[in-house]
């Protein structure tokens, strides 16, 4: 895993750290419930702490973020999307370790995220029924999860959600 990151660092390819990116997160898939309408689960396996991932992973994954929010505002294409998304469910497996909120939580991500959030939220708002249903679906995934991230952020043990759902 730090060998693919320097070698993301080295080349500067956001290829190669999508690649790392889905199989992070699908070995903690688990770790993402999004469905606000049933209990929250526990993972079984808990993701690893900050310090047992690549070296300057937070630096990129912001600077990565970063971008999405100043490309955002012209309307992200479906790669960019989809790039978005990976890093906010990165972010939230992460989070699902409890030593690693505060230094998430720290950083500048929610304020991305929310901006990230405000322009989906305003794109569909504005869709019309004319308009592609795929595009809205995204945006609404994003959302979704862009609510989860907050909750790992702001409510690691899910108590609201706990109370909410009985």
């Amino acid at each position: 895993i730090k060998k693919s990151l320097y070698l993301f660092s080295f080349f500067r390819d956001p290829d190669y750290l999508k690649i790392w990116m889905e199989n992070f997160i699908s070995s903690y898939e688990q770790c993402l419930d999004v469905d606000f309408e049933k209990p929250p689960s526990r993972p079984e396996e808990v993701p690893p702490v900050l310090t047992l991932l690549p070296d300057n992973i937070l630096q990129v994954l912001r600077h990565q973020l970063l971008q999405c929010v100043q490309k955002a505002s012209d309307g992200l294409e479906a790669e960019q999307q989809h790039l978005a998304l990976l890093l906010l469910k990165f972010l939230i497996i992460v989070c699902r370790n409890l030593s690693n909120v505060e230094e998430i939580g720290s950083c500048s991500y929610i304020n991305h995220i929310i901006t990230m959030t405000t322009l989906y939220i305003q794109q569909l708002k504005s869709k019309t029924k004319e308009k592609e249903m795929a595009d809205q679906s995204q945006a609404e995934e994003f959302v979704r999860h862009a609510l989860a991230f907050c909750e790992s952020l702001y409510d690691p043990y899910h108590n609201w959600r706990h109370r909410t759902c009985g």
